[in-house]
C-alpha cells in the first residue's frame, strides 16, 4: 500500500496546466458561441431574419422607401429572348418610392417558391436584355453615372423557372442596412 502513495506527483498537479486552460477556455467558448447566435438572431446581424409584409395597400415601408404594390405575370410570348427549353418566364414589377433624401440600395430581389423554398435570381442579361434606365433590375446605382437612384421608379425583374414550377411565390427584397429585416411580397402569377 505504501508503494502506491509514493508514486510521484498527484493527478491534479500533473494536469494543472490543462485544467487552467480548461477553466479559461470553457467560459470563453460558451460566450463566443452565445454571442455568435445572438448576433445572427437579432437586428445587428445583417442577415434577413424578419419579413416585413405589405399591408392592405400592398405596400411596405422599410429603410427609407415605400416598396410595392408588387405585380407579377407569367410571360408567354418569349420570342427574341434567350430562353432555355422547358422553362417559363415570370416578370415581376416592384414600385419603389424613396421617402428620404438617401435613396435605399438593395440586394438582388429573389423569387422563392413557397412550397419548396427554391430560389431564383433575376435573369435580365442572361435573357439577352440590355440594361434600361427606365426598367431597372437593381436599386443600387445607375450604370450611366454611378449615382443612387432618386425619385420613384419601378424594378422590373424577369425570373426564368422550370415549366413544372407552380406558385405561389414570395418576392424577397432586402434593402442595405435593414437590420435583419426584408420585404416579402406574396405573388401567384
Amino acid at each position: 500500500m505504501g508503494a502506491l502513495m509514493a508514486s510521484g506527483p498527484g493527478w491534479w498537479r500533473s494536469n494543472a496546466l490543462a485544467l487552467c486552460a480548461l477553466v479559461m477556455l470553457l467560459p470563453a467558448t460558451v460566450l463566443g458561441v452565445g454571442w455568435w447566435q445572438w448576433k445572427h438572431a437579432f437586428p445587428d446581424s445583417g442577415q434577413p431574419v424578419w419579413s416585413v409584409e405589405p399591408g392592405a395597400s400592398g405596400t411596405a415601408e422599410l429603410r427609407g422607401a415605400t416598396w410595392g404594390p408588387v405585380q407579377a405575370k407569367e410571360i408567354t410570348d418569349t420570342g427574341g429572348l434567350d430562353m432555355p427549353k422547358d422553362a417559363k418566364l415570370i416578370l415581376v414589377g416592384i414600385p419603389v418610392t424613396p421617402t428620404s433624401d438617401d435613396a435605399p440600395g438593395c440586394w438582388s430581389p429573389k423569387l422563392v417558391q413557397q412550397s419548396t423554398g427554391r430560389v431564383w435570381l433575376s435573369e435580365r442579361t442572361e435573357l439577352g436584355l440590355l440594361w434600361n434606365k427606365d426598367e431597372p433590375d437593381t436599386c443600387v446605382t445607375s450604370p450611366d453615372d454611378g449615382k443612387k437612384r432618386v425619385g420613384p421608379y419601378k424594378l422590373i425583374l424577369p425570373y426564368v423557372v422550370p415549366t413544372d414550377t407552380e406558385g405561389p411565390f414570395w418576392v424577397d427584397l432586402q434593402p442595405f442596412h435593414a437590420n435583419a429585416e426584408f420585404v416579402r411580397f406574396s405573388v401567384d402569377p
